[in-house]
């Protein structure tokens, strides 16, 4: 995360992610993100129809388990392009602070999949560099060098949503 990039606010997180070393930052993304998020919630297109309300139910409870299977088969699917394992224990939109059984090089060039959230499945993808290792706390350091607008725009919502979270919880 160089000195220009961290006027972004980092939250402590405890997330998990997958990685796969890359040759070539210039080489194209294996995870593309949809920007689903950017829909409206189910909840607001089924509750403004005319639908009774037992079916309103109804179908609201089948998307939320369609997400849980499909978030389970996404995650599956990940771990064939993604195999590295990573414990994401500070988050920007600037990079991250990780953990992994892997070692890396300063500068190894990775793709990550950063796993934001698991019903419904919330994703984010980056490509990047490992900028170091702090040997006191054993993190490696990742700074985002070319993120898709709509993994960024996800990022972004993640970090203000637990800083909002946080704020919550030290006023009660």
């Amino acid at each position: 995360m160089s000195d220009d990039k961290r006027t972004f606010s980092r939250v402590p997180v405890r997330l998990k992610g997958y990685a796969r070393i890359m040759k070539d930052i210039g080489s194209p993304p294996m995870f593309t993100a949809d920007g689903a998020g950017d829909a409206a919630s189910p909840d607001s297109i089924f509750r403004g129809g005319k639908l009774p309300e037992e079916l309103t139910n109804f179908l609201l409870e089948m998307n939320r388990k369609l997400d849980r299977i499909l978030g389970v088969l996404s995650q599956k699917s990940l771990r064939d392009d993604f195999p590295l394992d990573l414990e994401i224990l500070e988050l920007s939109a600037a990079g991250i602070k990780f953990r992994s059984p892997t070692s890396f090089a300063m500068k190894t060039p990775l793709e990550v999949v950063l796993i934001l959230g698991q019903v419904p499945l919330r994703m984010a993808g980056s490509k990047g560099r490992v900028r170091g290792l702090d040997e006191e706390t054993g993190l490696y350091r990742f700074e985002f060098i070319d993120t898709m607008g709509s993994s960024m725009e996800t990022i972004v919502q993640f970090v203000f949503q637990q800083q909002r979270e946080h704020i919550r919880k030290s006023k009660m």
